[in-house]
C-alpha cells in the first residue's frame, strides 16, 4: 500500500475521502516526498474504520493542524500490538494529530507545550467530560523537540507542511498514555505506589451500580476519571518514612495526607498551574502553585514541594512528580465538596475542543519571565561571587510501609471522589 493505493481511495466516490481528492493527492505527494512511505500505508489501513475515516475527514476541513508524522523506521520498529488491530491502529493515528496551529510554537522544558488530540476512544481515553487525550512535547538542551513520557525517546527529526497541516516527523511511533500500574515502573513512582496499595476507600462503581473497598493505587490506576495527582517521588516519599509510618494508626490523618496530593475531577496540566490561580485539594484544603527562573513549585499547608517531572500523562489524568511529601494532615469536608460539584459542572460544560496550546495565554509570556528571573539570579550570584545550595535526602526501604493495614473511608460517585 503505498502512494497509488492511498490515491486510489482519494479519488473513489465512495470512500472518506472523497470529499477532498485534491486534498488528499497533494497529501499523498508531499508524504511520498518526505520519505513517509509507511505512514501512507497506515493512512490507507485505517480509512476502512469509522475513527480513521473521522480523522481524515478533520484534517482535511481547511482548518490549522499538527501532524506528528512517525518515520518509516519508526514503523519498522513498532509493537505488533500497535498494528495486530486496524481499529487500534486508528487510535494511535489520532493521537498524532492536534488541532490548531503549533508552527511558531516552542518551549524550553521544564516548560511544557501540550496540544488536544483527536484521540478520543471512549474505551480507552477516561478523561472528565469525554476530553480527548493530549500530546505534550518540549525542546530539551540538546535543541531538539522530544515528544514526552514516551517509553522509546520520540524525537522531532524534521519538519514540513502542507496546505493546512504542520508535520513534525518524528523517530518514533507516539505510545498513548498508559495506566498508573504501567506508568509507575519508568518514572521512579514505586514508594508513593506502596502508600497507595497500602490504603482502602469505599467505591461506588457507577457501570455496576455496586459499591466495594479498593485501593487507592487501583481507584487512580482505573476508578477515577479526571484528577491530577501530586507524586512524591521515591526519595521523598523515603525522607518522610517515619512520619507516614507514625500516621499509620490514625485514619483520619492519614486519609487527608493522600486526599492533599490529589485534585478531584479535573486534569489540570502544567501550564495551567503558573500561580494565577488556586485549586483545592480533595481534602478540601488549598493549592497554590508558583513558578519562576528556578522552577515550578506546588505549596500545600505548609509545605512547598518542586515539581520535578510535570505533565505524566494517564487514560484518566495526569501526574506531577514532587520532591517532597505534602504531609498535610487538615481536611475541610465541605470546601472538598464544592470544589468537586465545580469540577464536574465545568467538565459538563465544557465540550469545545482545543485548538490552541493548553494553557497558551498564561504560559506565552513565561519563557521570558523565567529568562528574565534567572538572568537576575545570575547577576546576583556573579556580585556576591557564591552561587548554589545543596540538599540531602534520608534513605529507607520503601517496603516499609507495606505493612500500613490503613483503611481510608471515602464515598465516590462514577469514579469521582467525595470527601466527607
Amino acid at each position: 500500500m503505498r502512494y497509488a493505493t492511498l490515491l486510489s481511495l482519494a479519488l473513489a466516490p465512495s470512500a472518506a475521502l472523497a470529499q477532498n481528492s485534491t486534498f488528499f493527492a497533494g497529501l499523498v505527494s508531499a508524504l511520498t516526498n518526505a520519505g513517509l512511505t509507511q505512514l501512507i500505508s497506515v493512512t490507507s489501513m485505517i480509512n476502512g474504520t469509522a475513527t480513521g475515516q473521522e480523522v481524515l475527514s478533520d484534517i482535511s476541513n481547511g482548518s490549522p493542524y499538527l501532524l506528528f508524522a512517525p518515520n518509516n523506521d519508526a514503523w519498522s520498529n513498532v509493537p505488533s500490538n500497535f498494528t495486530s488491530s486496524v481499529t487500534t491502529l486508528a487510535d494511535i493515528f489520532s493521537y498524532h494529530v492536534v488541532p490548531g496551529n503549533f508552527s511558531n510554537v516552542r518551549t524550553n522544558y521544564p516548560n511544557i507545550t501540550l496540544g488536544q488530540t483527536l484521540y478520543n476512544d471512549s474505551a480507552t481515553v477516561h478523561l472528565e467530560g469525554n476530553k480527548p487525550q493530549v500530546v505534550a512535547w518540549a525542546t530539551r538542551n540538546d535543541s531538539m523537540t522530544h515528544v514526552l513520557n514516551q517509553k522509546n525517546d520520540s524525537t522531532v527529526v524534521n519538519t514540513t507542511t502542507f496546505g493546512n497541516l504542520t508535520i513534525f516527523i518524528v523517530n518514533q511511533v507516539l505510545q498513548v498514555p498508559e495506566d498508573l500500574e504501567d506508568t509507575i515502573p519508568t518514572n521512579s513512582l514505586d514508594a508513593f505506589s506502596t502508600v497507595l496499595e497500602s490504603a482502602t476507600l469505599s467505591f461506588y462503581n457507577s457501570s455496576t451500580n455496586t459499591t466495594g473497598d479498593v485501593t487507592f493505587f487501583d481507584a487512580f490506576n482505573t476508578g477515577f476519571h479526571g484528577f491530577t495527582l501530586f507524586s512524591p517521588d521515591d526519595a521523598a516519599v523515603n525522607a518522610s518514612n517515619s512520619t507516614l509510618a507514625g500516621l499509620a494508626g490514625n485514619r483520619s490523618a492519614f486519609n487527608a495526607v493522600l486526599f492533599n496530593h490529589a485534585i478531584n475531577g479535573t486534569t489540570l496540566y502544567s501550564p495551567l498551574l503558573t500561580g494565577s490561580q488556586n485549586y483545592t485539594s480533595a481534602g478540601g484544603e488549598t493549592f497554590s502553585f508558583k513558578i519562576n527562573g528556578t522552577g515550578q513549585y506546588v505549596t500545600l499547608g505548609n509545605t512547598t514541594a518542586t515539581i520535578v517531572q510535570p505533565d505524566v500523562l494517564l487514560p484518566n489524568g495526569v501526574i506531577h512528580i514532587i520532591d517532597r511529601v505534602l504531609l498535610d494532615t487538615d481536611s475541610d469536608a465541605s470546601a472538598a465538596s464544592s470544589a468537586l460539584s465545580s469540577a464536574t459542572s465545568a467538565a459538563t460544560a465544557s465540550q469545545s475542543s482545543q485548538t490552541a496550546p493548553i494553557g497558551f495565554s498564561i504560559t506565552s509570556s513565561l519563557a521570558a519571565a523565567a529568562s528574565s528571573a534567572a538572568s537576575s539570579a545570575s547577576a546576583a550570584a556573579s556580585s556576591s561571587g557564591s552561587s548554589g545550595n545543596g540538599a540531602a535526602a534520608l534513605g529507607f526501604n520503601a517496603h516499609n510501609l507495606l505493612g500500613m493495614a490503613v483503611a481510608v473511608v471515602a464515598v465516590v460517585f462514577g469514579g469521582i471522589i467525595t470527601v466527607f
